[in-house]
């Protein structure tokens, strides 16, 4: 148990190291969860739908969209309408943390 303790903190430390590194550390706790489901639902593509997001999200809506803004005032994060239906938008993550 203490070993697998251990091992948890060292993970637990580099992953606070890297967020440092890309300065991710003065996101809150919400703002990160919502950065963290963006890249994952991501995966490969370049960029993915505002609604697919919004779905997968644990927070409520206004918590939601109170973090996308942050995370696009931050410039971590672009917001895009679709061509074809403005009532769609698409979110890309900056070059930065692809």
């Amino acid at each position: 148990m203490v070993e697998k303790n251990l091992t948890l903190s060292k993970l637990w430390a580099l992953l606070r190291q890297e967020e440092k590194k890309f300065g991710l550390d003065q996101l809150s706790l919400t703002e990160r969860d919502v950065f963290q489901s963006i890249l994952y639902l991501l995966g490969q593509n370049k960029q993915i739908s505002l609604q697919n997001i919004l779905d997968s999200c644990q927070h409520s809506r206004a918590t939601f969209f109170r973090s996308l803004k942050k995370l696009r005032k931050k410039n971590i994060i672009k917001v895009y309408k679709d061509t074809y239906d403005s009532r769609k938008s698409f979110i890309s993550i900056t070059k930065k943390y692809q």
